[in-house]
């Protein structure tokens, strides 16, 4: 499989898009698994991040790889250095797995109270309120989200997490603001 990802990576960097999109694709599981492998147990739920930004440093490096040399090693110790990276940046956040919140479903919804929730939705991105307004607006479970946006259910958590951690910093930032009367 090596072999075959290398040549895959080789015809990309030759200008094949269509064989780099294919190595980058089979190489993400490896990879995947080296992140697994790397980073602690607590934090086993960052190997998607780690996935994501060592592919990155792979795309924007992709020129530094030796064609002479397995890819492999190369590949690795990026990846490593993003599970290093990701470990000592999650020493400084928290992680809330949503696994712990299935009890929210969708709440019961004021009327008056969807202007508001449409204006904090409007401070994310169109992804992010999406995914919001599906899940908690609409009710939406696990499987239909992952298969409207997309998405495995470790990216699908990710992805959640950080959305409902931006509207809840964009919630504290207008409570901050309010005038006191």
């Amino acid at each position: 499989m090596d072999a075959e990802i290398e040549d895959l990576m080789r015809q990309g960097l030759a200008g094949d898009r269509k064989a780099y999109a294919r190595g980058l694709a089979r190489l993400a599981p490896r990879m995947r698994a080296m992140a697994l492998r790397d980073l602690p147990a607590p934090m086993r739920h960052m190997a998607e991040d780690v996935v994501q930004e060592a592919l990155l440093s792979i795309h924007l490096k992709r020129g530094s790889w030796d064609v002479s040399r397995p890819l492999m090693p190369w590949v690795r110790i990026i990846t490593k250095h993003k599970a290093i990276d990701a470990i000592r940046a999650g020493a400084r956040r928290q992680h809330e797995p949503i696994e712990n919140h299935a009890h929210l479903g969708a709440p019961e919804v004021d009327p008056l109270e969807s202007l508001h929730i449409e204006q904090a939705l409007a401070r994310l991105s169109d992804r992010d309120a999406a995914l919001v307004r599906e899940h908690a607006v609409h009710g939406a479970d696990a499987e239909t989200l992952s298969s409207r946006f997309d998405l495995g259910p470790g990216a699908l958590r990710v992805a959640l997490h950080r959305a409902l951690r931006r509207l809840s910093d964009a919630a504290r930032k207008d409570e901050e603001w309010k005038p006191t009367t």
